[in-house]
C-alpha cells in the first residue's frame, strides 16, 4: 500500500489508460475515465507535511496494513474466499442429507464425521478472514470515531483518507455516517466470529454440537457472525455501486464492466471481420486485418491498466474482508 503516492498513481493510470484508447472507442469510455482535475499531485499531502505530523500509532498502523497489501496475501485471500464457497456447498449438501455415504441420509456415519469437519474447517477460514481484516477494520474505527472539533486529529469526512488528506479511494467517498455503520457491523462480526470458533473448539465434536448446550452456542454466534458480515457487505456494495453511478467518471469502473466491454469490442471486431472477409466483391485488406489487430492490443492493454485501476482503488474496501 503506497500511503503517500497510492491515490495520485490510480487516478493518473485510470486517465492515461482512457487516452490512449483508440479514438473510435473513446466515446464508449469516456464515462470511465479519470479527469486531470480531480486530483491534482499538489493535492496530495505529504506525510512530512502533515500537521499534526503522523504519531508513532499512525506509522505502526501504516507498517501493519502495508504488510497486508502485497499480492501474495491478495491470493491467499482469493484461496480461502474459494475454499469457503467449495466447502460451504459441501456442508449444505451434508446438511440436507445429498450424500450417498450412508442412511439415514441426516444421521449417520461416516456423513457425521464428514459433516463436522467440513464446519470445523469452514469456521477456520471464516477466522482468517476476521483476523486479516481486523487491522483494516480497527484502523478505520479509530478514524471515524476519533472525536470531533479539537479532539479530531485526523478528518474522516467523505473524499479523506486516514490522514485526512484527499483521496480517490472509493471506500472514504461513501458518507461518514454510513461507513460508521459498515465498520460497526464488521467489527461485531469480527467479535462474534471469535465467540463462534471459541464454541467449535469447546464443542468440537458432531456430537458434542448436536445436542444442547452445543446446539444453541454454536449455532447462535454462528448465525449472528454471518449476519454482521452480510449487513455490512449489501451497505458497503450498495454504497460504492451508488458512487460510480453517480460519478463514472470519477471511478474506475468494476471488474464485471470492464470484462463485459472489452468482451464486446473482441465480438464487434471479430464479427466485422467476418462479414467483410465473406463478401467476396470486397475481400478483406491487409491494411484492415492489421488495423483490427491493432485495436485488439490496444483493447487488451486497456483492459489491463482498467483491472489494475480499480484493484488500486478498492484496496481500503477489500482490506476491510481480508483481501
Amino acid at each position: 500500500m503506497d500511503i503517500t503516492n497510492g491515490d495520485v498513481a490510480a487516478t493518473q493510470q485510470h486517465h492515461d489508460a482512457t487516452k490512449r484508447s483508440d479514438h473510435d472507442d473513446s466515446s464508449s469510455n469516456q464515462n470511465q475515465s479519470i479527469h486531470d482535475d480531480d486530483v491534482s499531485v499538489s493535492s496530495i499531502i505529504a506525510l512530512s507535511e502533515l500537521d499534526p505530523p503522523p504519531s508513532r500509532s499512525e506509522i505502526l498502523r501504516d507498517k501493519w496494513l502495508e504488510s497486508l497489501s502485497g499480492k501474495i496475501h491478495f491470493w491467499v485471500g482469493v484461496t480461502v474466499m474459494a475454499l469457503i464457497i467449495i466447502d460451504g456447498a459441501f456442508f449444505f449438501f451434508l446438511l440436507v442429507g445429498a450424500q450417498n455415504m450412508c442412511t439415514p441420509r441426516t444421521n449417520c456415519n461416516p456423513r457425521n464425521w464428514w459433516y463436522n469437519f467440513s464446519i470445523q474447517f469452514l469456521n477456520v477460514l471464516f477466522t482468517y478472514l476476521a483476523t486479516v481484516s481486523l487491522p483494516w477494520r480497527l484502523s478505520n474505527t479509530a478514524h471515524l470515531f476519533n472525536g470531533s472539533g479539537k479532539h479530531n486529529r485526523r478528518s474522516s469526512d467523505a473524499g479523506l483518507d486516514l490522514y485526512g488528506r484527499p483521496t480517490e479511494k472509493i471506500w472514504y467517498h461513501i458518507s461518514q455516517s454510513r461507513r460508521r455503520i459498515i465498520v460497526f457491523f464488521l467489527i461485531l462480526n469480527s467479535l462474534t466470529q471469535y465467540a463462534n470458533q471459541a464454541t467449535r473448539i469447546i464443542y468440537y465434536s458432531f456430537e458434542l454440537q448436536n445436542v444442547f448446550p452445543g446446539t444453541l452456542w454454536t449455532n447462535l454466534f454462528f448465525m449472528l457472525s454471518m449476519m454482521c458480515a452480510a449487513v455490512a457487505g449489501v451497505l458497503q456494495i450498495h454504497a460504492e455501486m451508488g458512487l460510480r453511478k453517480v460519478h463514472p467518471e470519477r471511478f474506475p469502473p468494476t471488474l464485471f464492466e470492464t470484462l463485459g466491454e472489452y468482451l464486446t469490442k473482441v465480438r464487434n471486431i471479430r464479427r466485422r471481420t467476418r462479414e467483410e472477409g465473406g463478401d467476396e466483391e470486397e475481400p478483406t485488406r491487409d491494411g484492415d486485418v492489421e488495423e483490427d489487430r491493432r485495436k485488439l492490443e490496444r483493447g487488451r492493454s486497456f483492459f489491463v491498466r482498467n483491472i489494475n485501476s480499480f484493484f488500486s482503488n478498492v484496496e481500503p474496501s477489500l482490506g476491510l474482508w481480508g483481501l
